[in-house]
């Protein structure tokens, strides 16, 4: 069971992750995205990011490779915000 504090970060970088993907990524290839759930380590140094993207097979390969190229500002706001 994680800790509040994980438990609140990883709901802040929900967010933060959920916004940024709104607001600052212009790709084309991102579909509809929806962050399902985030799950950060005890130390609070890792997080993953689950997401669920709407659409057929095309669709999800092509923001999955959006959110992969998309993976270093994501990083970057995400420290910002929770720094």
């Amino acid at each position: 069971m994680p800790s509040h504090r994980a438990a609140k970060v990883a709901d802040r970088i929900k967010v933060v992750v959920a916004q940024t993907l709104e607001n600052r990524i212009k790709d084309p290839r991102l579909g509809f995205v929806t962050i399902t759930d985030v799950r950060v380590t005890g130390d609070l140094q890792q997080a993953s990011i689950f997401y669920t993207v709407l659409g057929d097979d095309e669709a999800r390969a092509n923001t999955a490779k959006a959110l992969e190229s998309a993976k270093g500002l994501l990083r970057t706001e995400v420290g910002r915000e929770l720094g």
